[in-house]
């Protein structure tokens, strides 16, 4: 399932402009059939990505408090990745 189609089943509130996703707030993904994120992603809060099947994370991706990778494939980040 893509991102976009998760955040508006779920009924979480977001931003799209020029293509880019902002969520103000944090954003659970833990135990989701994500798979992958969009590039040039930001989330205001905390990013939950524990037992997702991501194994790399998007250019740009902007998280404004703590970030949960555990129980995924990532094994590098990206040079442009900020982590408040």
């Amino acid at each position: 399932m893509k991102l976009k189609e998760y955040l508006i089943k779920a009924g979480i509130k977001f931003e799209e402009k020029d293509g880019a996703i902002s969520v103000g707030g944090a954003l659970d993904l833990s135990n989701t059939g994500i798979t992958s994120l969009p590039d040039n992603l930001t989330i205001g809060g905390w990013l939950d990505l524990s037992n997702t099947g991501i194994t790399s994370l998007p250019d740009n991706l902007t998280v404004g408090g703590w970030l949960d990778l555990s129980n995924t494939g990532i094994t590098s980040l990206p040079d442009n990745l900020t982590i408040g």
